[in-house]
């Protein structure tokens, strides 16, 4: 069996390996955000997505090596074809399965990855081991750590890029995934023509990948949400963002396959979290920790003297500010101001106090986002309210219900944990519980009801005090950084396309 698919200078073989090593980072980054749309954006997607990219990884090593061998430029040729059409093909595969109803969805789509992902690239490492103990006559425990250091080194280079270029331009990332890929086969078909070829493609994929991931995208929500189109999309490093409109001019706001504004029931949930305690509280200083939409910080700054917020991802706020300013009447407050920081680093670097901080945060479906629902990021955004100042959030559950009930890790008991007063509002209109939290509350259970009957809500909304909670709490625990298990129970576990994900929490 010879090997003439591939040269054996020392240069080739480094730099087969090291553009190897890189791409198999910036693979598993791009199809994770490709799966983040398609499915329940959540901790417990990611971890099946990596165990998808882990068992691609895992087929490429028991594949026959030999027979591979013999087909391998054929094979890494469709490899080739497949992931540049994979923006499109991903999702339209999501989409046929969704019209057509085919059960098993989440399997069918991660066996799809794990055939498209990288099982080919695996194949590099053992044939160049093979070649280094051939050619250069060392043994395999020198040739081993020879060769997987250049990968690896490869590898690390990939999330460097990832954590700088990724936050400027996601396309790059892509086209530069493409422009590896083209290295790869130039020296696999032992051609330069191919390597002349195979660049300027990489390249335009820099400019065509957007249109490509639009027209995917668009079939995708068609059947999710038929009465919506999608008129926006941007990627960040953090998130995929979607707007969506139907026929009315209505708006939605996606991130990665998750509503977070709509102008009905999120909207009463910006109300709740924003516009009743800064209602009660006039002239206040204000903090909001995420934007979303940009509607709590119209709802807040109604009757605060100040509104501050503080958001990780500034491609949220250009989009939203771009396509919602109906909704958030932005153009309207005078008193905003935005800071693009993480809202860990932001509290504790600041001496400021706030009389009202509120947490509009996406839920804590990620490790990330779940430590901000912790008794020590309550603790620490306690040190940073006046002495009356107030804690505003949202549990997701009506408090008391049946569902209330069967949750272990409850954001009631970490309040309850933190603060010696707080109120639990039970909103009809938001259909989930919030609370008002403080080391002295500045309003009572009779000013809130009396403020929720001036609105003519109150009929169908309840007020719990700590009596009223606290009996409930006994089997439950706090939401801390030794107990996350709060990202366990807010992940879904259900992955069934009928069922539309639009409507989750905000």
């Amino acid at each position: 069996m010879t090997y003439s698919w591939l040269t054996n200078r020392g240069l080739t073989y480094k730099s087969i390996l090291f553009c190897a090593g890189m791409n198999l980072i910036l693979v598993q980054y791009w199809t994770m955000k490709e799966y983040l749309l398609v499915l329940d954006s959540s901790e417990v997607t990611i971890l099946l997505v990596a165990g998808a990219f882990f068992a691609s990884c895992s087929l490429g090593f028991v594949l026959p090596f030999k027979r591979i061998q013999q087909n391998f430029k054929w094979l890494f040729t469709l490899l080739c074809i497949a992931q540049l059409s994979f923006p499109l093909l991903f999702k339209e595969i999501a989409s046929a399965i969704c019209h057509y109803e085919i059960p098993h969805f989440t399997l069918i789509l991660l066996g799809f990855g794990t055939l498209v992902m990288s099982p080919l690239y695996t194949i590099l490492l053992p044939y160049f081991i093979e070649r280094q103990e051939i050619d250069t006559s060392i043994d395999h425990g020198n040739a081993l750590p020879i060769c997987y250091g250049i990968e690896l080194g490869g590898g690390l280079i990939g999330v460097c890029l990832i954590l700088t270029l990724g936050r400027i331009s996601f396309p790059a990332l892509v086209a530069l995934y493409f422009l590896n890929l083209s290295i790869i086969m130039a020296f696999i078909y032992e051609s330069r023509k191919i390597l002349l070829a195979a660049i300027p493609i990489s390249l335009c994929y820099w400019f065509i990948y957007l249109p490509l991931d639009h027209m995917g995208s668009r079939d995708f929500y068609r059947y999710e949400t038929p009465d919506y189109n999608l008129i926006a999309s941007a990627q960040s490093i953090y998130n995929r963002i979607d707007v969506l409109q139907d026929d009315k001019g209505d708006k939605l706001l996606l991130m990665n396959g998750r509503e977070y504004f709509n102008s009905t029931d999120l909207e009463a949930f910006n109300e709740c979290i924003a516009g009743i305690p800064s209602a009660l509280m006039p002239g206040s200083r204000l903090l909001i920790v995420g934007t979303g939409s940009l509607s709590s910080v119209y709802h807040a700054s109604r009757f605060a003297e100040s509104v501050e917020s503080v958001e990780l991802d500034p491609q949220v706020v250009k989009i939203s500010m771009d396509h919602f300013r109906k909704y958030s009447h932005i153009d309207e407050v005078k008193n905003w101001t935005l800071h693009i920081d993480d809202a860990k680093h932001f509290l504790g670097s600041t001496q400021k106090k706030y009389d009202l901080i509120i947490i509009d945060l996406v839920p804590p479906i990620y490790v990330q986002t779940a430590l901000l629902y912790t008794r020590e990021f309550y603790e620490l955004a306690k040190q940073h309210l006046s002495p009356q100042g107030v804690l505003s959030i949202y549990t997701g559950l009506l408090f008391g219900t049946e569902s209330y009930m069967d949750t272990v890790n409850t954001p009631e008991c970490t309040i309850d944990a933190v603060f010696p007063e707080y109120l639990v509002l039970n909103s009809d209109a938001a259909d989930m519980a919030f609370i008002y939290a403080s080391p002295d509350l500045p309003f009572k259970k009779q000013e809130l009801v009396a403020h929720l009957k001036s609105t003519g809500t109150y009929g169908k909304d309840e007020v719990f005090e700590p009596a009223d909670v606290r009996p409930t709490l006994h089997d439950m625990k706090v939401i801390s950084m030794d107990n996350l298990g709060i990202v366990l129970e807010w992940s879904p576990w259900d992955f069934d396309p009928l069922t539309s994900r639009l409507g989750d929490l905000p």
